[in-house]
């Protein structure tokens, strides 16, 4: 059976400074007495969207995830009006507007009532030409909660991409640039893996594409 290897497609966006050159006896520039911003400031308005992490090494922990994966109940699909499900759809919907930019929802709200270090789990497919970013958020009593992207059968088992560590309860895998593409030219299931690691409660995880 081929095997497959998830790619992820990652921007780094780096700052370049320029120089300019003075002559010998050229004066040196005037200061108005406005403080001259500094080339390395990092902007303040808007957070950048935190790189997805690739999958750990560790193949113990590798197996772990992928064995909570698969011993996992299904996650329920579509939202209700109200309940514990509303502000886990909010929260997202809150994220999205700065990781997922330009991306529209694509399937249902994915949710589950989870005990820690529970897993839920349901299956989306990556089409493809487009650009993919999972979103979760969990609710009161979710101190810790992971997002792990793995392959769907006929596939072997294999985390693809994962959200990054210490994202608490928002965890997010594909964010901005780095978002998930499929690599071959067919539609190609995989299945977005909820682990609440630390804490209980509601979580949930909604696709954007574009």
């Amino acid at each position: 059976m081929a095997r497959w290897s998830g790619v992820l497609v990652v921007a780094v966006m780096g700052t370049v400074a320029v120089v300019g050159c003075r002559k010998k006896n050229e004066p040196e520039p005037q200061m108005s007495g406005q403080p001259q911003p500094s080339p390395y400031t990092q902007p303040t308005a808007t957070a950048q969207p935190t790189a997805t992490a690739q999958p750990t090494a560790d193949p113990n922990l590798l197996q772990s995830i992928i064995a909570g994966a698969l011993s996992g109940a299904q996650a329920t699909l579509g939202v209700a009006t109200g309940g514990e499900v509303g502000p886990i759809q909010s929260g997202i919907q809150m994220q999205a507007g700065n990781v997922a930019k330009g991306a529209r929802p694509e399937g249902e709200l994915m949710s589950a009532k989870l005990a820690e270090n529970g897993h839920a789990q349901a299956q989306v497919t990556l089409q493809p030409g487009r650009c993919y970013t999972v979103i979760g958020f969990g609710g009161l009593g979710v101190f810790e909660y992971a997002i792990n992207l793995t392959t769907s059968p006929p596939l072997p088992p294999q985390v693809i991409a994962q959200s990054q560590p210490g994202a608490a309860n928002q965890p997010v895998v594909g964010p901005g640039e780095s978002c998930i593409r499929n690599p071959t030219p067919v539609p190609m299931p995989v299945t977005v893996d909820m682990h609440l690691v630390k804490g209980q409660g509601m979580v949930g995880a909604q696709v954007y594409a574009k």
